[in-house]
Formats: C-alpha cells, sequence, structure tokens
C-alpha cells in the first residue's frame, strides 16, 4: 500500500485529467449547442430562456473543470481538487440513484450510471491516498516553529 500512496499524486492527476476532460467536454456540448445536446433525451427546449438555462448548467461543468485543471498543476491544491471531484461525483452518483428508484431505470442512465460509480470510486480513493501520503508528509517534517516574543511586547 505504501507504494501506492507514494503514487497517489500521479494517481490523483491522471484522475483529475480524465475528469476535466470528460467536464469540459459536456460543458462545451452543452453551451455551443443545447438543443442537440439534450434532443436524444427527449428533453425539449422551448423557450430561448429554457436555451439559456441549459448553458448555465454547461458553464458549472466547465467551471468544474477549470477547479480540478488548475489543482493538477498545484501539489498544494491536489487534496482539494480530487475531494471537489469526489464531492461532485458522490452528489451526482446519489442522485441518479434516486432518479432510478423514482423514475425508474432508463436506459441513458444505467449507461452512465457505471462510468460514475467509478468516478466515485477513483476519486474518493484518491482522496484517501493523498491525505495519508500528506499525513506521511507531515510527521517527517517539522510542523511547529516556536515563536519567541520579547517580554515588553506582552
Amino acid at each position: 500500500m505504501d507504494a501506492l500512496v507514494r503514487q497517489s499524486l500521479w494517481f490523483n492527476r491522471l484522475v483529475l485529467a480524465g475528469a476535466t476532460i470528460l467536464f469540459s467536454l459536456i460543458g462545451i456540448r452543452y453551451i455551443a449547442d443545447p438543443i442537440s445536446a439534450v434532443a436524444p433525451h427527449q428533453i425539449t427546449l422551448g423557450s430561448s430562456e429554457a436555451i439559456t438555462i441549459m448553458r448555465v448548467s454547461g458553464g458549472v461543468f466547465l467551471g468544474i473543470a477549470g477547479v480540478l485543471l488548475a489543482s493538477i498543476f498545484s501539489q498544494r491544491r491536489l487534496l482539494g481538487g480530487i475531494g471537489v471531484l469526489a464531492l461532485v461525483s458522490i452528489t451526482v452518483t446519489a442522485v441518479r440513484l434516486y432518479g432510478v428508484a423514482v423514475d425508474g431505470p432508463a436506459p441513458f442512465t444505467l449507461q452512465v450510471l457505471k462510468p460514475e460509480i467509478a468516478l466515485v470510486l477513483l476519486s474518493s480513493l484518491g482522496f484517501l491516498l493523498e491525505s495519508r501520503r500528506l499525513r506521511g508528509n507531515s510527521s517527517s517534517e517539522v510542523t511547529h516553529t516556536a515563536i519567541r516574543v520579547p517580554s515588553g511586547a506582552r
């Protein structure tokens, strides 16, 4: 397990890169052509307001992709990035499962549920590994510094 923990930086960067690409593609599709993006799911956007709402949904995906991308290149932000991905993935998967329970198992829902569960597992594992890696680093480094305050400054 220690070797895997040491490799968590690259594992997490790979998971974040895949999710960044996925969220970017979804976001761009919803922004560029929202009508075509939702048409296969029998969703009709009947007003310019509805079209704009779908574009904004694409903007949310692009925003999340931006956060994930920024965290790939910063070791300091890696735990936060993989944590955001885990939180978003868990939430989306939970809502998807709620939809299956309430609305029934539609073909598209079942198709995307498998990769969503995989993303939950990968990001959760990445979060766990990165947390362990950071704890391992902090135990080998000096974490507290003694600060001397002159007696007259109190």
